[in-house]
């Protein structure tokens, strides 16, 4: 059955039109016959490869003679993941992820290739304790072997980029975004945090000596309480969730509800709101009545799914409708109004690796450009005296504190109640909100 499973992830990987993620989701629906462990063992295959990917092409091209560029798909995706295998799954032995991947070059029509790819895996595998590196960071290449822990750099002449190809190379992450966030957040430790092991927490309406499995907890307003669970424990799989007594949620996304002061009973919008959770948030924390909005009905499905298990579609209703278009009949109609923004997702690159793939440099400004047109849009539908929360889960200041100092400046009838920028570690995403208040 391995076979199978490598099989499966190998043409996961292949795949470039469609993000590792939802992929992987698709391939367990289709495969209802795989028991938890097979599926496990494939999810964790694809997952792996790509929260490394960038660390594994460095060593790729420290030993191959062909260009990362320049190399077949599927000679790329056998052979990285052969190397996911070998230095980040220690229960799979380094022959077996050698040998399987070679298989899989030649059932896939490409056995022309399976003598390269045999001699490049077992090259690395034989400097596997001590495996060589290279970068290229615009015309400079770097090369780099790891010792002790570190990636250091073999020239001298080269040292220069030690310090961040060092981070870069341990935490894979794409070397700009490493120096964007050196540069951006001087002496924090950004990539170190987001890669971290992050504990589950849960907006909850019991408390947690109610709830079915393992967990602490904290009283967070009249009505609500957080949950932290202990590695190793599921919460999705416990019949609490199932009914409904609680909303897993990164601690970073409760904050801008739980800081914002609603009325009990506030009519509240969220415009960008798919999965749910800050409607859900605003419901159970406050009594609100929430309009729960996103731009298709994929996303307005996610929504009403989580509204319909928590048993909020008294307090919840959900519509389709496009954010970045102004709607005149909820003009001056809302005491609240989310604007949880798309954005780059920095914030959550950690957990989804795929964001720092794809992500490139004037993704920022394109993306600043529709929160500019939201946030406008947004500030429009809260009454006076209201409340416009403005969110994202990326760290570019671009699409957070500038974003927000633009609209203040043209906005004089809004003023900051609080804003916060939350650094990423073991307990939160990396994440941004600002509370305003309409005069």
């Amino acid at each position: 059955m391995a076979d199978l499973i490598r099989k499966a992830a190998f043409e996961t990987l292949m795949e470039t039109d469609e993000y590792p993620s939802v992929a992987v989701k698709r391939t367990l629906v289709s495969h209802p016959e795989w028991d938890h462990r097979d599926g496990a063992f494939y999810a964790a295959l694809v997952e792996t490869e790509v929260a490394h990917q960038t660390t594994i092409d460095a060593i790729i091209a420290a030993y191959s003679k062909t260009r990362l560029k320049k190399l077949d798909a599927g000679v790329l995706a056998a052979v990285r993941l052969a190397l996911a295998q070998i230095f980040f799954l220690e229960k799979v032995p380094d022959s077996a992820a050698c040998n399987e991947s070679v298989k899989l070059l030649k059932a896939s029509g490409r056995g022309k290739f399976s003598g390269f790819a045999n001699g490049l895996i077992r090259h690395i595998i034989r400097e596997k304790e001590s495996p060589q590196a290279r970068a290229v960071l615009g015309s400079a290449s770097v090369r780099l072997k790891y010792i002790n822990g570190h990636w250091e750099v073999t020239d001298q002449k080269q040292k220069v980029y030690q310090p961040l190809l060092d981070r870069s190379l341990r935490y894979s992450y794409p070397y700009w975004i490493v120096d964007f966030f050196d540069k951006k957040y001087p002496g924090e430790q950004i990539p170190e945090g987001l890669t971290s092991e992050r504990q589950i927490t849960a907006l909850s309406k019991v408390p947690a000596e109610d709830v079915d499995c393992e967990c602490s907890g904290e009283k967070i307003s009249d009505k609500a309480y957080e949950l932290t669970f202990p590695d190793g424990v599921n919460p999705a799989e416990s019949v609490s969730f199932q009914d409904g007594q609680f909303y897993i949620m990164d601690r970073s996304s409760m904050q801008p509800l739980v800081n914002a002061g609603l009325r009990p009973g506030s009519a509240v919008l969220d415009l960008c709101a798919s999965p749910g959770g800050k409607s859900v948030a605003a419901a159970v924390l406050y009594g609100a009545r929430v309009t729960s909005c996103d731009v298709s009905a994929q996303k307005t499905a996610r929504i009403r799914e989580n509204v319909q298990r928590l048993s909020l579609n008294d307090q919840i209703t959900v519509t389709e409708n496009d954010a970045s278009a102004f709607r005149p009949e909820w003009a001056d109609r809302f005491d609240a109004v989310i604007a949880d923004c798309p954005c780059s997702g920095l914030g959550v690159s950690g957990r989804k690796p795929e964001i720092r793939l794809r992500l490139k440099p004037e993704d920022f400004s394109e993306l600043a450009s529709l929160q500019k047109q939201i946030l406008e849009n947004a500030a429009r539908y809260v009454k006076s005296g209201g409340t416009l929360i403005y969110s994202t889960c990326t760290l570019d200041p671009q699409e957070n504190e500038e974003q927000v100092a633009g609209f203040l400046k043209n906005h004089s009838d809004f003023s900051q109640i609080k804003q916060q920028t939350i650094i990423p570690d073991a307990r939160h995403d990396g994440f941004f909100y600002s509370i305003l208040h309409k005069a």
